[in-house]
């Protein structure tokens, strides 16, 4: 077993953590390690309920997959 830290940051400043054991999560977990490992972009979608994984962001919108 193997536990997966990570630490959320906004200009420098820590704001959350994520704790996960990368057996009990399977496959999901190594999704989420290398997600979170490529500093990603957090956009918030509420208003948007069409965006789902598969889309794509340009900067400026969601573009549907094709």
């Amino acid at each position: 077993m193997a536990v997966r830290r990570f630490i959320f940051i906004v200009d420098g400043d820590v704001f959350m953590q994520l704790q996960f054991d990368d057996q009990s999560q399977g496959i999901k977990s190594e999704g989420w390690a290398a997600g979170l490992s490529s500093s990603p972009t957090v956009i918030e979608v509420t208003n948007q309920p069409d965006v789902v994984p598969g889309w794509t962001w340009d900067g400026v919108e969601f573009k549907a997959p094709q």
